[in-house]
């Protein structure tokens, strides 16, 4: 969704953390990942959908062509803008819009942009512009224990995403989005007050640098919890930890912060329910400040499974809505969900 279980990210998430559960894998294939042709049908009768979609353009090609993206954005247009029926979709989230170097992927980004709020066939109301994802490569547990305690890295990350969102601003000044925050979290680790001051360090000087580029926008961030809720004392301990970090967090990052978290059940080849991620959601809520304009709480719901053997596929037709409707339920709206790929073949078929 996502550290929405991004198909450049699996690999990294099985060695970030000692909380990282045996079922998170570490080498993921696109084997039985069915794409679509250009063309498109009306949209089925069951048309549930997430109010929002995500597409992480780095890792569309070569199997996903600009004109295969392009249809799909078409279909999104044509039947999905009706917000008084099901299937309506709002908001849009890009993640990681250039390479490594900072190149922006132009190719991509020149069907996507006609379709986001101020181009000239508009299907969304609000974008998210997510910038760069950089590896970790200085060894140690990973990037989100290692890497994000590591100054340099995390400057490098700050420095190459406002680089980025200034090529981007520059190259479609006329395109109204706000900023997606792409360097995502392991939630349950952040009893570690060492990992949570550097998220905090972290995001308050992306978002004021990219304040400085745009200003007074939102910024959405997806990260994830990658255990159940601890029932048992060998993991108890950590929550008194917990608890005070999070409300730490919470009172220390600045701006507009719309939380969108990963459900972790597609990417966990059923370890993970629904059930659990709404007890992560309402511990979260006990710590997180309430809905204002500028604090919102959403579900990032997986539109995609992991196999045991590492395919990533599309998700259930019955099951991910179900899941969709289950937070409405519980009073957690459904925000942007990882990715526009796996949500439009589960509608659409090969």
């Amino acid at each position: 969704m996502h550290l929405n279980f991004k198909l450049t990210k699996l690999g990294q998430k099985g060695h970030a953390h000692w909380l990282v559960p045996a079922f998170v894998l570490v080498v993921v294939s696109v084997v039985g990942v069915r794409i679509l042709s250009a063309g498109h049908a009306a949209i089925p009768v069951d048309n549930d959908s997430p109010s929002g979609i995500m597409i992480q353009v780095s890792t569309l090609s070569p199997t996903v062509t600009p004109a295969i993206l392009k249809s799909w954005l078409d279909s999104i247009r044509a039947n999905n803008r009706n917000s008084s029926k099901k299937g309506f979709i709002n908001t849009i989230t890009l993640e990681d819009i250039a390479d490594q170097n900072g190149n922006l992927l132009t190719d991509y980004l020149k069907v996507i942009a006609p379709y986001l709020p101020g181009g000239n066939n508009k299907a969304f109301n609000t974008a998210y512009i997510g910038t760069v994802d950089l590896p970790w490569t200085g060894g140690g547990s990973g990037k989100y224990i290692d890497g994000i305690e590591n100054a340099a890295f995390r400057t490098q990350n700050v420095d190459l995403s406002v680089k980025v969102a200034k090529a981007f601003r520059s190259l479609y000044p006329n395109i109204q989005a706000n900023w997606y925050i792409t360097y995502e979290a392991n939630l349950a680790g952040f009893f570690d007050p060492n990992i949570e001051k550097s998220y905090i360090t972290y995001i308050n000087s992306l978002i004021s640098s990219l304040s400085l580029v745009t200003p007074n926008q939102y910024f959405m961030w997806s990260p994830a919890f990658w255990t159940p809720y601890p029932t048992d004392s060998s993991t108890l301990w950590e929550q008194p930890a917990l608890k005070a970090n999070f409300t730490d967090f919470f009172s220390t990052v600045k701006g507009h912060l719309v939380l969108n978290i990963q459900d972790f059940v597609g990417q966990s080849n059923g370890k993970f329910t629904k059930e659990n991620a709404v007890t992560w959601l309402n511990y979260l809520k006990q710590n997180w400040p309430a809905p204002t304009s500028y604090r919102t709480l959403e579900v990032n719901v997986e539109q995609f499974k992991l196999s045991s053997t590492g395919v990533i596929s599309v998700g259930d037709p019955t099951e991910v809505p179900a899941r969709e409707q289950y937070y409405i339920q519980q009073g957690y709206p459904v925000g942007p969900s990882w990715e526009i790929r796996y949500w439009h073949q589960r509608l659409y078929g090969a």
